[in-house]
């Protein structure tokens, strides 16, 4: 035989070797997929877009392939979802919003092998459902510290999306804080939309209720009602002298002339950190409540108003034993 064919033959041989080698190599790792179903449509500038500021967090930490539901469409979810196999199968579920409540509860019944991370929807978790609710008693409870130390009238009002247990921690708390300072102050309340959702994105008659509020005499409104708040700081820059507190982001910039403050939930980080859980294998099931003491609610100052600050943080101790207080009563009281 020929050294030179000898050598050729060598040759061949390293090359099949080699492509064996890199065939034998394993496949990438998929991307993990996650779907989430807000609770309106983005842009609300408040408690969803705090959702997705969460998921795009999440993004920047590692590669993931999202898939997006608004309430319109959120229905098609569960079949979509028995059509959906293998990689393209989602890794975790997240609902964010209250009315959810009993659809994912359901949906995680059913599917056993998906986590799912509720937002705001109180004790149905289970071991592939965590069930993560946000208290708002203690930082509406400051929000109503905070109203009766800057009204001129003592009289202040409270204007909700809708009626819900949710929102009457709201309710209760900002009640509550405003008459720790002022035991005879007067506290109105409203709800944009009494038995629906679409309390949350109907600005024209949140600015309704707070116009008519505002005729009444109130002077500060806390707004705890998603895109509709834009109505109620419509009412304060059409009203010199009255002020709003806003709520779930800082919305500060809205209105920085009569907006105080923000009581705000950290939405974004309970749903970034629920990301890095599920697929980091530290995820558990189960039932979380979390607050003021916990640091996922908080009031965040308007820079114009920061003179307030100062007195504000005298009360955030109180704030924080009152709403430990109010969640032990609630769960006295049961179901």
């Amino acid at each position: 035989m020929k050294p030179g064919f000898c050598t050729l033959a060598a040759s061949l041989l390293l090359i099949l070797l080699l492509i064996a080698a890199g065939c034998s190599q394993p496949a990438p790792a998929s991307i993990p997929v996650v779907w989430i179903v807000y609770g309106s449509e983005k842009g609300d500038l408040s408690y969803t877009d705090a959702a997705y500021q969460g998921l795009l967090a999440a993004q920047q930490r590692q590669a993931l392939t999202i898939r997006e539901f608004v309430p319109q469409d959120f229905e098609t979810l569960p079949a979509l979802l028995n059509a959906t196999t293998g990689a393209a199968r989602p890794a975790l579920i997240i609902t964010v919003g209250f009315q959810y409540a009993g659809f994912t509860r359901e949906l995680a019944d059913q599917h056993k092998d998906i986590r799912f991370l509720a937002i705001d929807q109180a004790e149905i978790g289970s071991d592939n459902l965590r069930a993560y609710e946000i208290t708002s008693y203690g930082d509406s409870y400051l929000a109503g510290v905070l109203a009766a130390s800057a009204s001129r009238t003592q009289h202040i009002g409270i204007i909700m999306g809708t009626q819900s247990e949710v929102l009457d921690t709201f309710l209760d708390g900002y009640t509550d804080g405003a008459r720790a300072v002022n035991a005879t102050i007067v506290v109105d309340h409203a709800y944009v939309r009494h038995h629906s959702t679409e309390g949350f994105s109907d600005a024209p008659a949140a600015q309704k209720s707070a116009e008519a509020m505002f005729r009444n005499g109130t002077d500060v409104i806390f707004a705890c009602a998603g895109y509709s708040n834009t109505g109620v700081f419509g009412a304060a820059e059409n009203t010199p002298g009255r002020f709003v507190i806003g709520t779930d982001s800082d919305q500060s910039p809205l209105g920085p002339e009569f907006i105080l403050a923000s009581a705000v939930k950290r939405v974004d980080r309970i749903v970034s950190f629920g990301i890095a859980d599920a697929l980091d294998g530290t995820y558990t099931g189960g039932n979380v409540t979390a607050g003021l003491g916990e640091g996922v609610t908080g009031i965040v100052f308007n820079p114009r108003f920061e003179s307030y600050n100062a007195s504000l943080r005298t009360w955030e101790m109180q704030a924080r034993a009152e709403e430990r207080t109010y969640l032990q009563s609630r769960a006295r009281l049961g179901p």
